[in-house]
Order: C-alpha cells, then structure tokens, then sequence
C-alpha cells in the first residue's frame, strides 16, 4: 500500500511546472505569445517560479552538463545584455536581450525541478492535450464556422500563432510528441487513443498552413526525431496510422488554398475539408485504442536483432514511401520540378507559379535576407551588430521591398546578432544541454524513453528554425528549450540525489541561496518590470488615441521615461499628435526618438511631417532626405520629399495614408 501511495506521489508533477506549462499554451493560443504585451509579463512569471525552485528545499542536485548549459546560456544572456553598448538601436537590443533571457528562465526552470519519470509523462501529457484543444477548435471552426476564413492569411492557415510556418512547426510540434506519448502502456486505453488523434490532428493543420520551410525540412526533421526517440518499432506503427489518416484528407486540405484564390464561396470547401478531417483524427482514436488495447494484453515478443533490423527498414520504407506519396500529392505530381523551381525562384528573389498549393508557387526574400546577413557578420564578426539589430541594417542594403525584422535562420540570428562569441555560448549550451538529455535518454525505462520524446520540440526548433524566426516565438522556443531542460533532469535518480552527509564536499548555505535568488529576482524584477509597463502604456496610447489622444500622449511620454532607451514610445506619441493635429508636439515626440534609435526612417520621416505642417520646409527636407537615404524605397517618403518646396506639400494625414495603403 505504500509503494502504491509513493508512486501515486511520484506522478504529481512539481507546481511550477505545471504552471510552466500553462503559460507554454498560453502563448500557443494568444499569436505564438510573439507580442511584447505578452511574453513580457510571461517572463516575471517564470521569473518567480525560477525563484520558487531555486529556494524549493527539495532542489535536486544537477548534472555537470545541466551545469555547463546553465552557465553557457547565463553567458550568452549577460553577451546579449553587453550588445546594448554597441547597438544602433539600444531599445531593441534591450527588448532582444530581455526575450532572450526569458528563454533561460524557461530552460533553467524545468532543469531545476525535481522530475520524476511519471510526472515528466503527465507533464507532457497536459501540454500535448492542451494543443490537441486548440487543434480541435480550429478543425471545428473549419467545419461549422461561417467565419472560418478569418483563421487563414494569403489562403494559408495561421491560427493560432499568426503566422502560417509557425502555426506549421507548433502543430508539427504537436504531432510528434503526441504519437510518441501514445505508444506509453503507462497511459490509459483511451488517452493513448486520444494522443494518437491529436498526432494526426497536428499533421492536417500544418498541411493547411502550406508552409514551404515545413515542407523542405521535414524529412530531416522525420529522420532525426527517429533516431531521438526510443522504442522506434512502435512509435513508426503509430506515426503510421496518423499519417496514412492524414494522406487520406490531403486532398480537401489542399483545397482550400485553391478556393480562397477564386471568387467562389470557400464556406462549402472549408466545411468539407474540416468535417473530413474530425472524421479522420476520430477513426484514428478507435484505431488507436484498438491498438493501446492489444499492445497492452500482448506480451512482447522476444526478436533477435536480425528481424529487429528487418522489421525497422519495413516500417522504414513505408515511412519514405508515404512520405514520398505526400510529396508528390502536395507538389501535383511534379517533385522534382517543383525542387528546380524553387531553388530558381529562392535565388532570384521571383514570385508567383502554380496556383494549385502554396507548396508549388516559388519566391522567396530569404536570400537576400541571408546575403545581407552575411554581410553583417562580416562587417561585425565578433560581437555582431547587438540584440535584434538585424532590421535597419538590412533595409540600407535590401535588393527586395521587403523590411524583415528577423534573419530568418537561428544560427544567422546568433551570428548576426551577438557575432562569433554569441554564437559560440549559445552552441556550447545547445551541445551541453543536449548531452545532459540523450544521458537521460540511455538510463532507458520510462525515464529513457520520455527523455528521448522530450527533445523532439528542440528538433522542430532547430532544424524548421534555420530557415524561419522561431527564436522570437515563445510558444516554440519555450517548449524546445524547456523540455529540454525537463530530458536532461531525468538522468538517473542516483546522479541527483544530494551528496552523503559523509563527504568533504560543501555545500551553499541555504541563507546564502536565499540571498542570491533574492537578489537575481530583484534584478530581474526591474529589468523586465520597467519596459513591461512601458510597452503596456504603448498599447494604451494606441487603444485610446482616436477617442482621447491627450491622455495617450501622457500615456506615451510614461512609456517613454518608463524605458529610457527604446524609440518606440516617441514614434507612437509623435503618429497621435500628427494625428490630432498637434506638429509641434510632434516634432519633440519624434526627436526623441530619432536620439534613441537614429537609424529608424520612420521617426525621420514623421519629423518631416511635422516640420512641413509648420512651415519650416528647410528643416522638413533634411528630414525627409536623411529618411529617404534609410529607405528609399517606400514612396511616403519620396513623394514627401519631391512636394516639400511646392505649393502642395504632403500634409501629414495623407502621409500617414501613404504609408497604410502600402502595408
């Protein structure tokens, strides 16, 4: 009876945990948690539940890999933090650095925890069902709503993230690890059933988000979540099942690209292609029970390694030849065809093609993103240009019309951003980290096989995110970073355990550890609080600027003394005095934030405005051209500077104008 209490006990996941994994849906619900508003008060809640294990006396002992990860990311923080000195935009850097350290509060939180194998499974468990609601609500909004439309962006599904290679990965995200948790005997029947369903689930709506970048990389992602996971045999019977289920619809799910492309109503299309898909993830849960129950009354066979081998390589090759089949329903009938296009269309920055999916259309801006990126590591190879400073650099030497604020690729990022030395912590706590998890995942048992579950988000991230920003997406780096640290805390339990009280080893005093935790949260507390609450009376000003603009410019004059250091409130505060008639105001507001960031067009041109609309043409064109020689490709700004001396200056209401139409 006490080894039943005791193992009851021992599936209790630890509290910050569980609260760490609401916060993780949290964000996959509300845009992939992208918004500032939003990860920014995600961030003093893991900050807290930080604090919260490092004073739990129950802390277990980490492993010297936990260790060198921790630190290396600590590291890579405080380089982040460092950038600020150098950046052209130290508001960005400061938010990037702040993003930044949320993602080492998220790996740090669950490498603290003291995880056991049963509670690491219904951890998982609650964040895969979680995502299966979300899946499930979007497949029924597809099959009943009228508005169902309002989920997809250039015919491409982007909820619940807000954009569409996202939504692809969080959903893919979820399918993996939902078929790896169904094979665990340690479920119930209808659990394992259920996960089998979400995996299938998560297959059709990445398909819907037509994501080139998904398409690409997920054979590399197929085969290194293969080699990751342990008990390969039954979780390829599984992933089969889902897979077959969602080829099965792959038909209508295309469809709905080629519907919203015509003036026909998509509302039949969508309804089918949903209904299809409900019908599909629920013959997978009776099929999956089916199997859940047979898994469990069979024993397993014992099978030598010969026909081990021999089942692997057939379950292998039904796995490329669906995968082939999928590729070349998803390209009509053209793979390789398609792959020439592609790469013709990548290289030469064109658009357009074959309608029939978004898989078969080519244009891309991203090498012309990684040129420039390239350039920037070359021009800044050590230290790189600061935290999120990628934006104004790229805009100076873009051959396309595009503006991206991120370099599309993580490993860019890292180089562009921090240089070689960010590059080198940051991969040093990957490699790290990584170790500490396929440790865990070699003690084999249950603790084995979910170390091994846990690092497929990390294979997501990494492999779809070198070509995509992730990183800036907290619903996709927080559940790879932290499930990471959660695979690399369920080593074998004798490596955590504290030492025995006969060794000479030291330990910290508590009062000490206390002291320290009391002090990092302080220093955290501010360094997040005070830009917290100016990006919230940002969000103000611009939620009451058409009703109350004077008290959305205080709102915006909070903001910016709230963040010394960020343009952004003096770029909002001088948009709602242009609008409301105020160019003097203007002018200051913009000024301001032409001191704090000088190589934003934007504050350049609004200054302009601003200056026209007093009569002060001369102050109104040096604006305007240093705006134009950031970024002459946006006609607000030519045309302000072609009308500035004639008796039609552009007023500031049709500037603003401009500038929307061309969004």
């Amino acid at each position: 009876m006490a080894r039943r209490r005791l193992g009851t006990l021992a599936a209790v996941p630890p509290l910050p945990g569980v609260a760490a994994v609401a916060l993780l849906l949290v964000w996959a619900y509300h845009d992939g948690g992208y918004d500032a508003g939003t990860w920014y008060w995600g961030a003093l809640v893991a900050l807290a539940l930080v604090a919260i294990a490092l004073i739990s006396p129950h802390r277990p002992r980490l492993s010297p890999p936990v260790k060198l990860a921790l630190l290396a990311f600590s590291l890579y923080v405080g380089w982040s933090y460092l950038s600020i000195a150098w950046a052209a935009s130290a508001g960005d850097a400061l938010q990037g650095s702040n993003r930044t350290l949320l993602l080492l509060l998220i790996f740090a939180l669950f490498s603290l925890l003291d995880w056991r194998a049963e509670a690491a499974l219904w951890t998982l468990v609650v964040y895969v069902v979680g995502l299966g609601v979300i899946e499930g609500a979007v497949l029924i909004r597809l099959a009943t709503a009228p508005d169902a439309f309002a989920m997809f962006s250039g015919a491409r599904l982007v909820t619940p993230t807000g954009y569409y290679n996202a939504t692809a990965a969080l959903f893919t995200i979820s399918a993996l690890l939902a078929i790896a948790l169904s094979v665990r005997r340690e479920l119930p029947l209808l659990l394992r059933g259920l996960t089998l369903a979400i995996g299938c689930g998560g297959l059709q709506l990445a398909v819907l988000a037509q994501s080139r970048g998904w398409l690409f990389t997920l054979p590399a992602v197929a085969v290194i979540a293969a080699l990751v996971v342990r008990e390969r045999l039954r979780v390829a019977v599984a992933a089969a099942v889902a897979v077959i289920a969602t080829l099965a619809v792959l038909r209508p799910l295309l469809h709905v690209f080629k519907i919203l492309d015509t003036p026909r109503d998509p509302d039949p299309v969508f309804r089918h292609a949903g209904r299809l898909g409900l019908i599909a993830c629920g013959a997978v849960f009776v099929v999956g029970v089916g199997l859940a129950a047979w898994d469990r009354r069979a024993r397993a066979p014992s099978l030598s390694r010969g026909v081990q081998r021999a089942l692997g390589a057939v379950v292998a090759a039904a796995a490329i030849a669906a995968a082939i089949a999928g590729g070349v329903a998803a390209t009509h009938g053209h793979p390789f065809r398609f792959v020439s296009r592609q790469w013709s269309g990548f290289t030469n920055v064109n658009g357009g093609g074959d309608t029939g999916s978004h898989f078969s259309q080519v244009g891309t801006s991203r090498y012309d993103f990684w040129r420039v990126s390239v350039h920037a590591v070359g021009a800044h190879p050590l230290e790189g240009l600061g935290q999120d400073n990628f934006s104004e650099y790229y805009v100076t030497r873009r051959r396309t019309s595009e503006e991206p604020t991120w370099t599309h690729s993580i490993e860019l990022r890292l180089l562009v951003h921090t240089g070689i030395v960010g590059f080198l912590l940051f991969t040093a706590f990957v490699v790290a980290a990584v170790l500490a998890a396929l440790r865990a995942r070699a003690s084999g048992g249950l603790a084995g096989a979910l170390a091994g579950a846990a690092m497929l988000p990390l294979v997501v991230w990494l492999v779809h995110g070198s070509v995509d920003w992730f990183w800036e997406m907290p619903a996709l780096s927080g559940p790879a970073l932290g499930f990471l640290g959660l695979a690399g805390a369920l080593a074998p339990r004798g490596a955590l355990e504290p030492a025995p009280a006969t060794t000479t080893r030291r330990r910290v005093p508590r009062s000490a550890i206390l002291a320290g935790t009391g002090v990092a949260v302080l220093a955290g507390t501010v360094v997040l609080g005070f830009p917290y609450l100016s990006v919230n009376r940002v969000s103000t000003a611009n939620h009451i600027s058409a009703r109350n603009s004077a008290q959305a410019l205080r709102d915006a004059a909070t903001a910016a003394d709230l963040n010394p250091l960020s343009a952004e409130p003096g770029r909002v505060g001088g948009t709602i005095a242009l609008r409301s008639g105020r160019p003097l105001e203007a002018q200051q507001r913009f000024e301001q934030a032409i001191k704090r960031d000088p190589g934003g067009w934007y504050a350049w041109f609004g200054a302009g405005l601003a200056a026209s609309a007093l009569g002060e043409n001369i102050r109104a064109q040096q604006a305007f051209k240093v705006a134009a020689s950031i970024n002459d490709r946006q006609r607000a700004v030519t045309e302000a500077l072609a009308r500035v001396n004639t008796v039609h200056p552009l007023t500031p209401a049709q500037g603003l104008r401009l500038l929307t139409l061309a969004r």
